[in-house]
């Protein structure tokens, strides 16, 4: 079975490509965007 959870890098392993850490960072900052403005828009609706 594959693991799921992954330990940190090794000493001598070479760091995974910018695109694809760059691709992360912007798939969770995108997230955290849709996040607050659900809420933000969800608190509004029960205001008004």
């Amino acid at each position: 079975m594959r693991r799921i959870i992954e330990g940190p890098p090794e000493a001598g392993d070479a760091p995974r490509p910018l695109g694809k850490r760059l691709l992360w960072f912007v798939a969770l900052w995108f997230g955290g965007l849709i996040a607050v403005a659900a809420v933000a828009y969800g608190l509004r609706a029960l205001i008004l």
